[in-house]
């Protein structure tokens, strides 16, 4: 009977966040459209186009609508058991009340570990074709050559600000360079102009320099050279030809390395190792809604539809205003990244297990 009890409720549950999330997404798509549709008329953006712009941004919306949906879902379906007696007749049958949520808690956590492959290689590529797409195919520009570029900046492991006037990644150099060395309050403490930049045997090597030290007081110390070494530039000629990533465009195993990176150079890793961690803790927000949502349905069986749409509202509010309090505290150094990352997390389970095994008064 066990058996039979946990096919019913966590069919019921699939079917009912499959709804959701497809639900949410033909709403987002169609809010999103609608807003830009003077665009897409402006641009004589063909359908083709259209289908392909939102079918690779399809990824990021599931992923963003993920946690709410089963949040959502969870206190419906509980609310629906609670109302028709149905979970009533399961504890008076001798199945506990956790026994019963058990299901549910399985749904949640295959859609964490779904959330966590589509974040980690799914998004990324999706939303970089996406933007491919509107570039060239709607905005009518050019696709970029990242083996040669103009005019353009560039962070350095270390932190530091390139502006470089021109790149040639197929000779290895690259013309008119500039490098700004920051303090914590955004201040210039060191810049280096060079009229060339050549990679040679494995390091860059700069030519026509002139190094400005600005110190506390506003004193600067210019040194000039022909030719200089630039060790602290651990940059490959690749790292500049290929198109540049953000953290949260990178998966689990290729921001760690970039962190290795960042720490050999001397940089600073504290954002990219919040970002990290995020990227582990973030998906187990989708198992998270629902140990919450369950058994907070069934406290007060009798509040509606409309209450729980509600409160599902608040509840993910609540959440990812926590998210974003760690993530901000981990960014200061206030937190360590770990912490920070998980601090929504860790709350809401300690909630979520109190609410399942505290008695229900239903």
């Amino acid at each position: 009977m066990i058996r039979k009890l946990d096919a019913y409720v966590a069919g019921s549950f699939v079917r009912m966040v499959a709804f959701a999330v497809a639900a949410f997404v033909v709403v987002f798509i169609s809010v999103d459209a609608l807003e830009h549709m003077g665009r897409w008329i402006d641009r004589r953006v063909e359908l083709a186009t259209f289908l392909r712009y939102y079918f690779y941004g399809l990824p990021y919306i599931v992923v963003l609508v993920m946690p709410v949906a089963l949040l959502l879902c969870s206190l419906f379906l509980v609310y629906t058991l609670a109302r028709r007696n149905e979970l009533m007749a399961m504890t008076c049958s001798g199945v506990s009340v956790p026994r019963i949520y058990l299901p549910l808690l399985v749904v949640g956590l295959a859609a964490s570990l779904v959330e966590m492959v589509l974040g980690d290689f799914v998004v990324p590529e999706a939303l970089y074709r996406q933007s491919v797409v509107k570039r060239v195919e709607i905005d009518g520009h050019e696709p970029t050559d990242y083996s040669l570029r103009t005019s353009f900046s560039f962070k350095t492991l270390d932190g530091a600000i390139m502006e470089i006037g021109y790149f040639d990644g197929r000779r290895e150099t690259m013309n008119a360079v500039s490098i700004l060395w920051l303090d914590d309050g955004m201040r210039t403490v060191r810049r280096l102009d060079a009229d060339k930049l050549a990679y040679k045997d494995g390091r860059w090597v700069a030519f026509g320099v002139a190094v400005r030290e600005m110190g506390p007081s506003g004193a600067v110390i210019l040194t000039t050279a022909d030719s200089m070494p630039l060790p602290v530039l651990v940059e490959t000629p690749e790292d500049f030809s290929t198109r540049p990533r953000a953290p949260s465009e990178m998966n689990f195993l290729q921001l760690s390395r970039y962190i290795e990176r960042i720490e050999s150079a001397g940089g600073d890793t504290r954002e990219d190792t919040v970002e990290l961690w995020l990227k582990f803790f973030f998906p187990l927000s989708n198992f998270i809604m629902v140990l919450v949502g369950a058994p907070l349905a069934a406290r007060n069986p009798r509040s509606g539809k409309t209450m729980s749409i509600g409160l599902a509202i608040l509840l993910a509010f609540v959440f990812f205003s926590l998210l974003r309090f760690g993530q901000t505290l981990g960014y200061k150094g206030t937190l360590s990244p770990v912490i920070a990352a998980g601090l929504a997390d860790a709350v809401f389970i300690a909630i979520g297990v109190w609410l399942m095994f505290r008695p229900s008064t239903s």
